[in-house]
């Protein structure tokens, strides 16, 4: 029978959640998944409902919504089409378009806010507990309008951002330390902002300062949040904040930075968030206030660290959100299933656009008793056009349990999920344990051009298609297309290549790679289901397990069995990929050699355009996630 489990996901909410149904072998009726295969207690956990999170409860300190006049604030008066593209906007890829190339390097952070010229700066300076040797205080009575004369307290500095005009900025010293004072208040909010002229919050180097000083530290000593970026009440629109090269650090609870309340138009850049209970929490709404759509839009969190948070290093979602460029390690380990380096989520249960999550390291997700209990990146809810690409997920060998997945946009939820034209590309997963990528309740998804390593030892799936059972009120999968992957499983590992189907047609299975060294009976190179028809292609695939029995698909034999039931798989082969490398943690599964099966046996209409890194495939693509030149 199924068992609700409950776990406070902070200091704002309870949440309960259903926990898996029946034993670890769960009949195949309760899971797509074969039992004994994948852990049935499968990795979930429902983020925190935004609607539990009244802003006007976080900081009672505070003034209350009834001091804002909403009238007065009209979203209209600011495009936020003219954020600046070039250093804010989360839009730059289209997860839509399965074609694009590679994420390009890591925009830099922009160097705004220390400009005389562009607006007023307030200078802060405390030598708390963690500042530098030779440190000098400011004082909260000094002018602040210059690096001699700094105010001193964070307080000082809050108060005075709620009273910034567009373009100006609260800027710290390098070197310095700083207290929050939650008694006093967290919340950073200003309706003065706007997008195309945003208020900064930044770093500057102190006179006299010798040498490359730390990044200003800020220390919620007292627990809670750091910075809450939201007001009161009924939502008031804001935007066009920049809050660049800081160190937040916790004691163990509350978030980094909470986003709450119809907030748009963000950049977190260059942060280092450690020590909470979640990193950093994008919300959702209280009801709208006039002018208000009650909607966060474009948070960018950019070349940014988040380290030892215990519950989660992400949770949130909104529209065209990014988390590109970052490190996320060692979060989530307050205990198992529940927790994630990061947790996209739907907010106020509305369906997010355009989020994604480019060029980020994730290690270490949700450590218990040294191992990997639960998903390094997962998304439940509603999502459309979600781009994942090129990011590196690993744990290590033997830090992984059978409860421990790579990604996984699936549902887990007791209400309606659904996922539409989700994009999961060119991203390396590497010993995460049972489900390397996953989706489900998904309609029009994409899997391609990804490397799936598996050397832990018990079995797993590398590419699940569906991962798990949806619930009746999920959306039914269709159209998902998987090509091009490079998938190697080592010897005292075993499971299944691609598991694909289920339910639903429209299913594209092409030139993806495996290949397994070990010698399981259990081995298969492919589940497909729930029958031929239910594919529009399957075909130019490769297969390598020579230790193993001969078992291309699952319940069918070997691939000559599977091309006489089916006629599918006619150009596909039974080959020795030849990869480049299989020692970890590198693993350079291109082709070894142009002597390599993988070379010209890709399929010609339905490859990938381009490959991992970007280049183009030609008229013979090659097999796997890289196309040889």
């Amino acid at each position: 029978m199924c068992r609700i489990g409950c776990a406070w996901l902070s200091s704002f909410a309870l949440v309960c959640l259903l926990v898996a149904c029946g034993s670890t072998a769960a009949p195949p009726s309760e899971s797509p998944l074969e039992a004994g295969v994948l852990d049935a207690a499968l990795p979930d956990g429902a983020p925190p409902d935004a609607g539990e999170f009244d802003a006007g409860d976080s900081d009672a300190g505070d003034s209350d919504a009834g001091d804002y006049d909403a009238g007065e604030f009209d979203a209209g008066d600011s495009d936020a089409g003219d954020f600046d593209a070039g250093d804010f906007d989360a839009g730059d890829f289209d997860a839509s378009t399965p074609d694009a190339a590679v994420p390009p390097p890591a925009p830099e952070c922009p160097d705004l806010g220390l400009d005389p010229t562009a607006g007023t700066i307030h200078y802060v300076c405390d030598c708390g507990l963690s500042s530098a040797p030779g440190c000098v205080n400011g004082d909260d009575l000094a002018a602040g309008d210059a690096p001699e004369r700094p105010w001193r307290t964070l307080g000082k500095a809050r108060v005075a951002f709620g009273t910034l005009a567009a373009g100006d900025t609260v800027a710290f010293c390098r070197g310095g330390s700083f207290v929050v004072d939650a008694a006093s208040g967290t919340r950073w909010n200003n309706a003065n902002c706007r997008a195309d002229h945003p208020c900064v919050v930044r770093d500057y180097a102190p006179p006299g300062a010798v040498g490359a000083l730390e990044r200003p530290i800020i220390e919620a000593t007292s627990g809670g949040n750091a910075f809450a970026l939201e007001d009161g009440g009924p939502s008031d629109h804001e935007e066009g904040y920049v809050i660049l090269n800081l160190i937040v650090r916790g004691i163990g609870s509350g978030v980094g930075f909470f986003v709450y309340n119809d907030i748009d138009d963000v950049l977190l850049c260059n942060l280092s968030l450690e020590g909470f209970a979640i990193g950093i929490q994008v919300a959702g709404s209280n009801a709208a206030g006039p002018g208000s759509d009650a909607v966060n839009s474009r948070i960018v969190l950019r070349n940014s660290t988040i380290l030892r948070n215990s519950e989660q290093g992400w949770l949130g979602g909104c529209e065209s959100c990014a988390i590109e460029h970052c490190q996320f390690e060692d979060n989530g380990f307050r205990g198992g299933v529940f927790y994630h380096n990061i947790y996209l989520s739907s907010p106020n249960d509305l369906v997010t656009h355009g989020m994604r999550v480019v060029g980020n390291t994730l290690h270490r997700a949700a450590i218990v008793a040294g191992q990997c209990q639960g998903v390094s990146l997962v998304g439940h809810g509603k999502h459309d056009d979600l781009l994942i690409e090129g990011n590196v997920v690993t744990e290590d060998i033997g830090a992984a349990g059978q409860g421990c997945w790579g990604i996984a946009i699936d549902s887990g939820y007791g209400t309606a999920e659904a996922f539409q034209r989700v994009v999961v590309r060119g991203n390396t997963v590497s010993n995460v344990g049972n489900v390397g990528i996953g989706l489900s309740a998904c309609q029009g998804c994409v899997v391609e051009n990804n490397v799936v390593v598996q050397e832990q030892p018990f079995d797993t799936h590398a590419i699940a298609v569906p991962d798990r059972a949806r619930g009746p009120e999920d959306l039914p999968m269709s159209d998902a297309i998987v090509r091009n992957n490079s998938i190697y499983f080592g010897a005292s590992s075993g499971g299944i290549g691609v598991l694909l189907g289920e339910e639903g047609t429209g299913y594209r299975l092409v030139s993806n790679a495996v290949q397994y060294a070990g010698s399981g009976a259990a081995w298969r190179c492919f589940r497909l289901g729930p029958a031929a028809t239910a594919f529009a292609a399957d075909d130019y695939n490769l297969c390598s397990a020579p230790g193993a029995a001969s078992t291309w698909v699952e319940g069918t034999g070997d691939l000559a069995a599977w091309r006489l039931a089916t006629g599918f798989d006619l150009h596909s082969l039974v080959a020795d990929p030849q990869f480049a490398s299989l020692v970890g943690p590198a693993y350079d599964l291109r082709a070894g050699s142009s002597a390599s099966p993988l070379v010209g046996n890709g399929a010609p209409l339905d490859s990938s355009p381009t490959d991992r890194d970007g280049l183009s495939r030609d008229a013979t693509p090659d097999l796997g996630a890289y196309e040889r030149r």
